[in-house]
């Protein structure tokens, strides 16, 4: 996604808290992905610690950071561009218990006041960093959950349907096998069409059956040539119990016994 941080901030300026009316006066995909209320269905059904503390790493325009905070008592967000936090910032502003953090998850400073900290949740929603390893990132976060807390990571799966399809894909991918591998016992969700702006979400305990999926084309990023018939491959990798392995995007809550 281009660097669109100064529009999204003139958006917010211009309409305020009305986002379903800047969406429709102002149609971008980039602006969609930065605004839509439906971004926060990827996390509005969790069951958040009312007494919490939240650490969210990646600000994201605030795309979920409002459901955070209604649904936990703190949450500091971790950015380490300034402008990203301004747009935090102007999204929700004068809100206390809300601390934007300028610094990066694996800074080399070996401590400080938040990093002092231990959460009851760490979200890392679609902010990996291809830049450093991601094992790298994924252990840092998980050192800053208090016993107990929850890690909360979101990210595309290379093997998505809809990239295989020719959907535009993001920095970082990653297979089931390697998110299992980084996050041994986690709970795995299937958010679809993509964890971005997700309709539905599915998991192991239940998972879409042949002929649920046969028309679910997220059509806002396909694109406009398919190298496939994608509902037919849904189909497929349904019926035949595969769509956990093919699922556009993963959710996966792991938790520090």
């Amino acid at each position: 996604m281009d660097d669109i941080r100064s529009e999204i901030r003139a958006l917010l300026e211009k309409y305020g808290t009305d986002t379903k009316r800047a969406l429709r006066e102002n149609k971008r995909l980039s602006y969609l992905y930065a605004l839509a209320p439906l971004r926060e269905n990827l996390l509005e059904w969790y069951d958040f610690r009312k007494d919490g503390r939240l650490l969210q790493v990646g600000a994201d325009f605030g795309a979920l950071t409002g459901l955070l905070l209604r649904r936990c008592a703190f949450v500091d967000v971790l950015d380490e561009e300034e402008e990203s936090l301004e747009v935090v910032k102007a999204r929700y502003p004068g809100e206390e218990r809300l601390s934007c953090i300028q610094e990066s998850l694996i800074s080399d400073k070996t401590a400080g006041s938040w990093r002092d900290r231990r959460y009851d949740y760490v979200t890392l929603i679609g902010s990996l960093k291809k830049e450093a390893p991601i094992e790298r990132q994924v252990k840092e976060a998980m050192r800053l959950l208090a016993p107990g807390g929850v890690l909360l990571v979101a990210a595309r799966n290379r093997f998505g349907l809809k990239y295989l399809a020719g959907a535009a894909a993001d920095d970082v991918d990653m297979t089931r096998r390697e998110l299992e591998a980084l996050l041994p016992g986690g709970v795995f969700y299937y958010p679809m069409p993509d964890y971005r702006l997700p309709g539905e979400i599915y998991s192991d305990a239940y998972l879409p059956k042949k002929g649920d999926l046969t028309g679910a084309l997220a059509l806002y990023d396909y694109p406009r040539y398919l190298l496939m018939d994608v509902g037919a491959a849904y189909d497929a990798v349904c019926g035949d119990g595969q769509f956990g392995q093919f699922a556009n995007s993963f959710l996966v809550a792991w938790k520090k016994e």
